[in-house]
């Protein structure tokens, strides 16, 4: 799901974000503080609107800044944002809130009506199912006028903005779309996991969510998901022929 949306910055709008776990970070924590019985114990379905706006509102935090910058410029910015989210997170002063080092534990299991999702094999199933909403959400953009724009400005930025494409826009929209859908990662990521940390969203994971979006070929929804089975599905399917090395 990270790979999809940063597809949608990479890949759509040509904007190279190395910061890009910060919008995971936010939904994972977001998610956290409200559904966690120390938070506002939530049911994870009524957290994640919530969710999903935070995420937004970070997206746009992130991308007012950096609508005049382009190429290596714009990676170093956004990846001192991510640094800055985990520091915040990681910090005494927001400790009340996100439990600085201690993280966020008992954070609970998803439910469907009187149903608890509990384990791997039923985790499955609303996973596959935000999946999907999250790859239609790729396809429909990437065939809308705004798609239209992102792929436009990624070719040639001054070229679309003189015949017409609004870059401010496009450029914040993709951020937007882009953060919203890392969000929704970081909230099932915390679900999943039930317990988050600060040294879960280091810099790596921004990488490696990069590497997957490179590797499948970027601004293609079905290479973000090959890219994602060889990186991460393919090592962990080979874990037990560690001892053969």
């Amino acid at each position: 799901i990270m790979a999809l949306g940063l597809n949608i910055v990479v890949g759509f709008a040509g904007l190279l974000d190395l910061g890009y776990v910060a919008f995971f970070a936010v939904g994972a924590y977001t998610a956290g503080v409200l559904t966690a019985p120390s938070g506002a114990g939530w049911n994870f379905w009524a957290a994640l609107p919530i969710v999903l706006l935070a995420s937004a509102g970070a997206g746009l935090i992130v991308g007012t800044p950096v609508l005049r910058m382009r190429g290596d410029y714009l990676a170093i910015v956004t990846l001192g944002f991510g640094e800055i989210t985990r520091i915040l997170f990681l910090s005494d002063w927001l400790s009340p809130t996100f439990g600085g080092a201690q993280g966020i534990t008992q954070i609970p299991d998803i439910t469907i009506g009187p149903w608890e999702v509990r384990g791997p094999q039923a985790f499955l199933y609303p996973l596959l199912l935000l999946i999907l909403l999250a790859a239609y959400v790729s396809y429909a953009q990437q065939r809308s006028r705004v798609g239209r724009a992102w792929m436009a400005m990624r070719e040639d930025e001054s070229v679309a903005e003189a015949v017409g494409v609004n870059i401010v826009g496009a450029k914040l929209s993709a951020f937007i779309v882009g953060a919203i859908l890392a969000g929704l990662g970081g909230a099932l990521f915390s679900t999943k996991i039930g317990s988050i940390f600060p040294n879960s969203f280091d810099i790596i994971v921004s990488i490696t969510v990069l590497v997957i979006v490179i590797v499948g070929g970027m601004a293609s929804v079905p290479g973000v998901m090959l890219g994602a089975l060889v990186l991460v599905g393919l090592p962990e399917m080979l874990r037990e022929f560690e001892s053969f090395r």
